[in-house]
């Protein structure tokens, strides 16, 4: 009986029960579509803000004059092994130039290495530190020389510089230019290797540099791992904190100390939660849109179901079962709508990832759910308050309103 009701309430009340399905469709459709471009930008842009800067260094341990490179290996298997992005050691020293008396800082690095499953080195942690020519080549005695070093020297790319430090001479091409503005300008750069022979220092580093993709770090997360309870300390060891991440990196190197760069791991924090309040308090105002929808949808269907519902409170049905009845019918159209929304919120999703951010979204089946949880929430919502106005109102008085008018 409840059922055939149900069924003949949507074949005679369709015109009522599509503005209801539409809107709730609209609502969960702009929600999952903005849940969608969340986690693909979400993604990207942590990404992109991993690699625009190291956020985590390393340096000796206590006790340990440089860093061992032998031991990045072990970085492959650390539990945050997939959020590393990209990985460089350096080998600072001050060396003599040219031979003319010129002392400036030399940094040893990888520039296209293959560690594990990582092809990294200096341009993968600072991509946006400009060179004018090209980046030294692995094997290769060559230098990129900062742009302030190579105005005092006096070269430029395919010239040579000649290299000294403590007796020991080396001499490299200058394939390139570095103009960050920064420090770099007066330094410069060349193969791990060689760096390490004209310093007598084989397999050793005096720091490492390593982008990571990270998540917003809450303040109140920002304690001492050893004042936590375990089911603290399990949250936040399984959550891509910059801290936990650089605690795991710790773990896998006996000889370096792993800290976060809080400038940089703050900035990048700070942009993905702007982003996530952004496309959230968008996704609540189109919630809010499909809420309002349902609310006048519904009000104008009880509205004019008022002596059909006092005709079945005063031939004895329950308020319970009328309630459960109307509640049963937004409940439905609440499903409906939000499946439908959720799919095509799917679908317009991934073309607004594309067409904003220029990256492939995955399909994110598992918002569907979620997607028909907030259209059964959002048209049950809308419902309450025109059927409770409704179930107030005493059957006399609207079957006697209804049979005055009549005799009128």
């Amino acid at each position: 009986m409840f059922s055939r009701l149900l069924f003949e309430s949507f074949r005679r009340g369709r015109r009522a029960k599509l503005l209801a399905l539409g809107a709730v469709t609209l609502g969960t459709l702009a929600a999952t579509a903005l849940g969608v471009l969340l986690l693909a930008s979400g993604d990207q842009l942590s990404r992109a803000l991993a690699t625009y800067g190291a956020n985590l260094r390393v340096t000796p341990a206590e006790g340990a004059e440089t860093v061992r490179v032998a031991e990045l290996e072990a970085l492959d298997g650390i539990f945050w092994t997939n959020n590393l992005v990209a990985i460089a050691p350096l080998l600072e020293l001050r060396v003599r130039w040219d031979g003319e008396g010129s002392v400036a800082p030399l940094v040893g690095t990888w520039f296209e290495h293959r560690l594990a499953g990582w092809q990294t080195g200096l341009p993968a942690t600072r991509p946006s530190l400009p060179v004018q020519g090209r980046w030294p080549g692995e094997e290769d005695a060559e230098v990129a020389v900062g742009r302030r070093l190579a105005e005092r020297l006096g070269v430029g790319p395919g010239d040579s510089v000649a290299l000294e430090l403590a007796g020991r001479r080396g001499v490299a091409g200058v394939v390139g230019v570095v103009s960050g503005g920064g420090e770099e300008e007066d330094a410069g750069f060349a193969p791990l290797a060689l760096v390490q022979e004209l310093a007598g220092r084989p397999g050793q580093a005096s720091a490492v540099e390593i982008s990571a993709v990270t998540v917003p770090e809450p303040s109140f997360q920002r304690k001492d791992p050893a004042a936590m309870s375990p089911e603290e300390y399990d949250a936040w060891y399984c959550t891509a904190y910059p801290s936990s991440v650089a605690l795991s990196v710790d773990e896998a190197l006996p000889s370096g100390r792993a800290d976060v760069v809080r400038q940089v791991a703050g900035t990048a924090g700070a942009v993905l939660l702007r982003l996530r309040v952004v496309l959230g308090a968008l996704a609540a105002v189109a919630l809010l849109g499909a809420f309002l929808g349902v609310a006048s949808a519904m009000a104008a269907t009880v509205q004019g179901r008022r002596r059909e519902l006092a005709l079945l409170a005063a031939l004895g049905s329950e308020r319970r079962w009328i309630a459960r009845f109307l509640l049963a019918e937004a409940g439905l159209v609440g499903l409906a709508g939000g499946l439908l929304g959720g799919l095509a919120g799917l679908a317009a999703g991934r073309a607004l990832a594309a067409l904003l951010f220029d990256l492939p979204a995955a399909w994110t089946p598992i918002l569907l759910p979620f997607a028909a949880g907030l259209g059964l929430a959002v048209a049950v919502a809308g419902t309450l308050r025109p059927l409770l106005g409704a179930l107030r109102e005493p059957p006399a008085r609207v079957l006697t309103g209804a049979l005055g008018r009549s005799g009128a």
